[in-house]
This record gives structure tokens, C-alpha cells and sequence, in this order.
């Protein structure tokens, strides 16, 4: 049975769930006097509780979808890109790309619920988000084999920019979703005419930085 451990455990559901869980086996533990059957029975309802919770997260029920908007499916990703790329303990160069990306997954979800004519232009962003992210994995991948100065300096070079990049769209989707709950709040539709400009421009700097990327190394 293949579950999606990292998935479930950023749950808090699942936090209070194991806590609650233990407290409650204890109880009833105590509470029988430390009977065998007390502590069969109240391991058994343990154990039952538990599965029902993590079965909800067996891979092969992940709805088949490529809505980066809904956050289940850019986690997904993400832990597909780490998997793949990056074994074992994870660099601090990933730790935040993963936090730049999840955020930026979160800002655009927030800007679609409000604008639904934008979300074409944010799941396109979206997926430059997953590229770019893919790229910092795969410099920090290379970043471990390469042995001369010349390659290592270039491989830090495609990390840098990527890292960047991420950043700078995550930075700027916070602040278009800032922008469009100011303008619903004033009732300043004026103030959202801009939105699709800029979305298009952030693609378009992402992919730039894509493709130069993947020019490089090609």
C-alpha cells in the first residue's frame, strides 16, 4: 500500500488525530487496570482509527488532474520533483523553493477564488513555478556531481537564477493578490484592468529563464 506520508502529516487533522488517538489508548488502558484485553481491544480501535485516516491518502486515489490551483496537486509535484532529484536530506537551496512554490500555488488560488477570468494565466504561471522549481532540484542534483570549478561555478549560476526567479513570482503573486482584495474592497475596478498584463509578463520572464536554462545545458 503505497500512502503519501508527507502529504498526510501537513494536515493538522492528522496531528490532532494522533494525539487524540494516544491519549484516548492510554485512557482506556488505565482505565481497564493494564488488562490484556483492555490493551488489545484499545490497540485494535488504535489501529483502525489510524487506517481509515491515512487510506484517504493511498496515491492511487490522487484525482487524475493538472489544477495546479488546487494545492493537493502542486504538493503532488513537488514531492515527485524531490523524489526524483533529490534522495535523502533535502538542501536548504529546496527548503525554500518548496516554500516559495507552495506560497505562490496558495497566493494564485486566492487570486482565481476572487477572479475567475484569471485563472488561464494562473496555471500558467503555475507551471513555470513547477519548472523553475524543477530547476533548482536539478542544479542542487548537479551541484553534488560536478568536480571542476569552472562547471560547479556555472551549475551555482543556474541555481542562483532559478532560485531568483522563484522568488521574484512569488513575491509578485502576493502582491497581485493584495492588489485585487484591495480593489473588490474599495470597489475599484480600475484597479484590476493591470492584472492580466502583469501575469503575462511574469510568465513570459519565467519561461525566459527557462529556456535560457535549458539552452545552456543543451
Amino acid at each position: 500500500m503505497d500512502i503519501r506520508w508527507r502529504s498526510a502529516f501537513r494536515y493538522p487533522q492528522t496531528q490532532f488525530l494522533l494525539t487524540g488517538t494516544g491519549l484516548g489508548y492510554l485512557a482506556l488502558v488505565v482505565f481497564t487496570g493494564f488488562a490484556v484485553a483492555g490493551i488489545l481491544a484499545g490497540g485494535a480501535i488504535a489501529l483502525a482509527m489510524l487506517a481509515i485516516w491515512f487510506l484517504q491518502f493511498r496515491r492511487d486515489r490522487l484525482p487524475i488532474t493538472s489544477n495546479l490551483l488546487e494545492p493537493e496537486v502542486m504538493l503532488e509535484r513537488l514531492d515527485g520533483i524531490a523524489a526524483r532529484t533529490l534522495p535523502g536530506v533535502q538542501p536548504d537551496e529546496w527548503i525554500q523553493a518548496y516554500r516559495w512554490a507552495t506560497a505562490s500555488q496558495q497566493a494564485a488560488a486566492q487570486i482565481a477564488e476572487r477572479d475567475a477570468l484569471l485563472v488561464p494565466d494562473l496555471m500558467e504561471t503555475l507551471y513555470t513555478v513547477e519548472g523553475l522549481a524543477a530547476q533548482v532540484a536539478s542544479s542542487v542534483a548537479a551541484r553534488k556531481q560536478v568536480q571542476t570549478e569552472q562547471y560547479r561555478h556555472l551549475t551555482q549560476q543556474y541555481l542562483q537564477e532559478s532560485s531568483d526567479r522563484l522568488q521574484a513570482t512569488h513575491d509578485q503573486l502576493q502582491q497581485l493578490r493584495d492588489q485585487i482584495v484591495l480593489a473588490q474592497l474599495t470597489s475599484d475596478g480600475a484597479a484590476d484592468t493591470s492584472l492580466p498584463d502583469r501575469l503575462q509578463l511574469l510568465i513570459d520572464a519565467n519561461k525566459t529563464t527557462l529556456k535560457a536554462s535549458n539552452h545552456d545545458r543543451a
